[in-house]
């Protein structure tokens, strides 16, 4: 069992980390570890991973600590992850996060579960006032004063045996993650705003949050909006087509056909092999292997009744005097924003406030914690129940005479 003693000073600028942490290559070190650390109340987990080379990522590492345990899991050494998963299922342990998106998906596509109940240090930071989206090295400074290297971030994960400065980097990440947890989970208590965020927690653990809609695929299309009608048919069809592949080989998707290259098909409409090579940037051997497969998509679009074509979503523009009531609900959350210590993008973009205009339903600013901070208010406002004050102080809410 190899473990490593890493000491830092500075943390709060007095206090001192001093935590050994177990290097796990073995389904006995998992099950030993995973035992040690479920009767804790909450456990801080890390992933590192490779994607470059792939359409799956490659995870690497998993690190995860409780307050009296810390384990850095190798994934490539064994095959057996019966306790973690367990572990990632129980009620009674908190899985903090922060930025957790990439994290749980990883966990998701390796171990076919989500880890629940989840918490994300990066969106607790967000309504307790920190910076918008506030990265975890940020964040660390800003709560315990400790400044994180980023010597590593580079590092190839994949590549064996890892050094123990990159062990030391990846275990940083779980590190200083339990006291920022800590923190925050004391000030939403103190100022009343852990169920604001509550729901958004839970929809981070449902697995519809992770599961791909394949008809949707040719909205990330760069450069998507150049096309229309069939074309888009088309460009959905190749997009099905690419992912499919992708995921068969295990490559990236730009590696099967770049999004470019899927415009220009769609615009072009080529009828045969040898239209398709005379594209630019359709080499032979992709007409050699792919010409068949493209041009039966396009002929299947082609055949499919324009009713089933996807369409672009109409984007429907403000008049002059709603675009009048937009700033001054931008003004307004604003106002709102600033009494509440969040910052203002964490709280309302002005698309936010458009969609509130056009169709409530749209709007972040109709659910949640948002809706009660200042959805509410602003609804009032658009319904003429309410009327805007200027002072010195700002702008204020005042009831409509």
């Amino acid at each position: 069992m190899v473990v490593i003693e890493n000491t830092y000073k500075g943390f709060n600028r007095s206090l001192r980390i001093n935590m050994d942490y177990i290097y796990i290559d073995s389904s006995e070190k998992l099950a030993n570890f995973c035992s040690s650390i479920e009767a804790a109340d909450y456990c801080v987990i890390d992933t590192e991973f490779v994607r470059e080379k792939t359409y799956y990522p490659i995870l690497a590492l998993i690190q995860i600590a409780t307050d009296q345990h810390m384990g850095c899991i190798d994934p490539l050494a064994f095959d057996c992850f019966e306790p973690f998963i367990k572990l990632l299922q129980n009620p009674d342990l908190i899985k903090v996060f922060h930025s957790s998106s990439q994290d749980l998906e990883i966990l998701f596509q390796n171990y076919d579960q989500i880890p629940t109940p989840v918490f994300d240090t990066q969106l607790a930071a967000a309504v307790l006032g920190y910076n918008h989206q506030i990265s975890y090295a940020d964040l660390v400074q800003n709560v315990t004063g400790v400044h994180l290297e980023k010597k590593y971030t580079r590092a190839n994960w994949v590549h064996r045996p890892l050094t123990e400065g990159e062990l030391d980097y990846a275990m940083d990440d779980v590190r200083y993650l339990m006291p920022v947890y800590r923190h925050l989970k004391s000030e939403l208590e103190v100022k009343q705003r852990g169920p604001w965020i509550e729901k958004e927690f839970q929809k981070m653990s449902a697995e519809s949050s992770y599961e791909l809609d394949s008809s949707k695929l040719w909205k990330k299309l760069k450069g998507v909006q150049k096309l229309k009608g069939i074309q888009l048919q088309i460009a959905s069809l190749l997009c099905e087509w690419r992912e499919q592949l992708a995921q068969k080989k295990n490559l990236p998707k730009r590696w099967v056909i770049k999004d470019e290259l899927i415009i220009d098909i769609a615009r072009l409409k080529p009828s045969s092999a040898t239209e398709l090579a005379s594209i630019r940037d359709v080499n032979q051997k992709f007409v050699e292997q792919n010409a068949m497969t493209v041009l039966d998509a396009i002929n299947k679009a082609q055949a499919m009744d324009s009713s089933e074509w996807p369409k672009h979503e109409k984007s429907r523009a403000l008049t002059s005097g709603q675009q009048s009531v937009g700033d001054c609900l931008m003004a307004l959350c604003r106002e709102i924003a600033e009494e509440n210590n969040i910052a203002l993008a964490t709280l309302a973009t002005r698309k936010d406030i458009d969609n509130l205009i056009i169709n409530r339903k749209n709007s972040e600013l109709s659910q949640g914690w948002r809706f009660e901070m200042a959805g509410e208010k602003l609804l009032k406002f658009i319904h003429g129940q309410t009327g805007i004050a200027a002072g010195e102080s700002g702008i204020k809410l005042i009831v409509a005479s």
